[in-house]
């Protein structure tokens, strides 16, 4: 959470009673002064901007509720998934708010056939204030039909082979159209070039190949050529959720965030 002149939420109202100013959601230049005076006297980068460094000095807590609302009940936890990393053993970010564990979960049910449907779940677990928060969406983690028939790369679609990715992502543009996570670190793939309608795990390869964490359409029902590759939301407003966290993070000073693939056989 981010508030800034402009800015109307039920949290400028604590904001505005922390700095001594009229009580009334709207985040004026009267309140940015006081913040920018308040930042100054207790040691903060005076830019009236409250993010959560501001908050957390002014002793204002985001709520999981307030800080991201989530669409789905959850498949998993924030236990298993933790359990399951651990027992890989990849990292597992823990001790500052808004270092996140972001894990996808591909299904193993299916195995290797193309189902062209949204049958996985992208999870982050964080902190906020110490407090542990868990979120779930419904994802795709492989290619659809038309990636795996009439992919771009001459050696094959490509399909994430299941791994932690150390700070391989970051806040950009994917296609340079809008926000997303890009990757910007190797990763490794498989490569499928057969066209049968089945994914292939002979020929791995390893570099940038703009596997992004991005969204499909408003709610697709297939997948087909959303993903070449990417990690790919379902919904449009499940993948701005996710979002918000990601620039939540960025504000708190993280940059790169870490990628783990996991298979739902694992948990």
């Amino acid at each position: 959470m981010i508030l800034k002149l402009g800015s109307k939420d039920k949290l400028v109202e604590q904001v505005q009673k922390k700095v001594g100013v009229a009580i009334n959601g709207n985040f004026d230049s009267i309140t940015e002064s006081a913040v920018k005076a308040w930042q100054k006297a207790n040691g903060l980068k005076d830019d009236g901007i409250v993010g959560p460094a501001t908050l957390g000095k002014m002793g204002i807590s985001l709520t999981p509720t307030t800080a991201t609302p989530t669409s789905t009940a959850g498949t998993y936890s924030k236990e298993k998934i933790e359990t399951t990393v651990k027992a890989k053993g990849y990292k597992w970010f823990e001790g500052k708010d808004y270092h996140l564990n972001i894990v996808g979960v591909r299904n193993s049910d299916t195995g290797k056939k193309v189902t062209n449907v949204f049958d996985d779940k992208l999870t982050i677990s964080y902190q906020v204030n110490g407090k542990w928060v868990y979120r779930e969406w419904t994802i795709t983690t492989d290619p659809g039909t038309k990636g795996v028939k009439e992919y771009h790369n001459a050696a094959g679609v490509a399909r994430l082979v299941p791994g932690q990715y150390i700070d391989s992502h970051f806040l950009g543009k994917h296609q340079g159209k809008y926000d997303a996570l890009k990757q910007i670190r190797n990763v490794k793939v498989y490569r499928d070039a057969n066209r049968d309608m089945a994914y292939d795990e002979t020929k791995i390869q390893e570099g940038v190949f703009g596997i992004n964490i991005h969204k499909a359409g408003k709610d697709s029902t297939y997948v087909e050529n959303w993903s070449e590759g990417c990690q790919v939301f379902k919904r449009e407003a499940d993948f701005n959720s996710m979002m918000e966290i990601v620039r939540q993070a960025t504000a708190a000073g993280f940059k790169a965030f870490t990628y783990t693939l996991v298979e739902s056989k694992d948990l």
